[in-house]
């Protein structure tokens, strides 16, 4: 049954990459700035969610369209525009172009194979991240692709699909807990990213918990079902690997203090994001290794196992050579055998073969052969 689901997901997988392979194709040879979806999550639902707030006030709406969320926009305060299925190219489109985002950040907005990078624009920020989502039925590691866009009294946040990631930050907002309000849209930006990362966190945990597991059922039982779920998790901890390298250069260029909207006051909290960044990637390289440790001992136990079989067969035949010359002698057919008018003959040759294999494992054994 394992193996049938593992089957079932690499499939599934084959043919989400053909699927996004085939979209991809269809921009090769267009001019830069073309807006196309490339993305596996094309049937997603599409949503929008706005917060316009200030230190006195909040308003949390969900425009039904894009022109409605424009009308919605803070004019003193700060404004947040969240919207869910990039997919819908002409949405994205509308909403950009009102806050004057350039075509080619529309065009890597709606291109979600984009690696985690920040982009200084004319007038704003450009952030790509990526977020985790672990399935604990399917043991597999999902990724999203969120873009955020930081301007002087605004943050664009884009999302593949619907989801409670940023579910912390609407929660502090609503409740107006901490400096969230009162800060700028350059700290939002920084609540955004950290809660990205502090999803990653979790989601290493589950996955150290279930190395742990399999550590443990490896060295108990060395089976080809655990090893496999162990080669599937050195390959979920690559993908993950991939998506926070790179972000680990996104935060060092945020907390440095390059770019003109962060202010500095927000820049000692992306430090300490950044931190995390560290401990994060810290965390993958030893849950890799673990695991590379864990494929090896599966490699060495089933090695052992053979070495040890190899061992029994080589005492056996050596024990059957002699035996085997005994009777191949016997079993000649010359007519002068003197030992075979002996009354005691078919008795003695059981002895002496008897009495070989009796010698030969005490020899075996105090040779620790056995």
């Amino acid at each position: 049954m394992p193996e049938k689901k593992s089957k079932t997901r690499q499939a599934l997988k084959t043919a989400q990459n053909i699927a996004a392979s085939i979209r991809n194709k269809r921009k090769v040879g267009l001019p830069p700035g073309s807006i196309m979806y490339t993305g596996e999550n094309a049937d997603a639902p599409i949503s929008m969610q706005l917060f316009a707030y200030d230190e006195d006030g909040l308003k949390e709406s969900f425009p039904e369209s894009p022109q409605k969320a424009i009308d919605a926009v803070s004019k003193n305060g700060t404004t947040w525009i969240n919207v869910d299925g990039v997919h819908d190219v002409v949405l994205v489109e509308q909403i950009c172009k009102h806050f004057n985002i350039h075509p080619l950040t529309i065009e890597d907005i709606v291109s979600t194979r984009q690696r985690p990078k920040v982009e200084s624009m004319e007038g704003y920020l450009y952030v790509v991240l990526k977020v985790l989502e672990y399935d604990e039925e399917k043991a597999s590691v999902g990724l999203e692709q969120i873009s955020l866009v930081l301007g002087p009294d605004f943050v664009l946040s884009f999302q593949e699909r619907p989801g409670d990631t940023f579910e912390p930050v609407r929660s502090r907002l609503r409740a107006g807990r901490g400096r969230i309000r009162s800060a700028g849209a350059d700290y939002l930006l920084y609540a955004l990213i950290d809660t990205v990362v502090d999803n990653y966190f979790v989601i290493l945990d589950r996955i150290d918990e279930r190395a742990d597991q399999l550590e443990e059922q490896l060295l108990t039982d060395a089976s080809k079902e655990n090893f496999d779920t162990v080669y599937h998790l050195k390959r979920e901890m690559l993908t993950i690997w991939r998506s926070v390298w790179p972000l680990r250069d996104v935060m060092y260029r945020l907390e440095r203090g390059d770019f003109v909207l962060i202010q500095d006051q927000t820049q000692i909290y992306l430090r300490d994001v950044s931190d995390h960044m560290t401990q994060i990637i810290d965390i993958v390289e030893v849950t890799r290794d673990l695991l590379k440790g864990m494929a090896d001992l599966y490699h060495s136990t089933v090695g052992s196992r053979t070495n040890e079989v190899m061992r029994v067969l080589t005492i056996i035949s050596t024990i059957f050579i002699p035996l085997t010359f005994i009777v191949g002698v016997y079993g000649m057919n010359f007519e002068v055998f003197p030992e075979l008018k002996w009354r005691y003959g078919y008795l003695f040759v059981w002895l002496v073969m008897i009495g070989l294999a009796i010698m030969m494992l005490i020899i075996f054994r105090k040779k620790k052969w056995l």
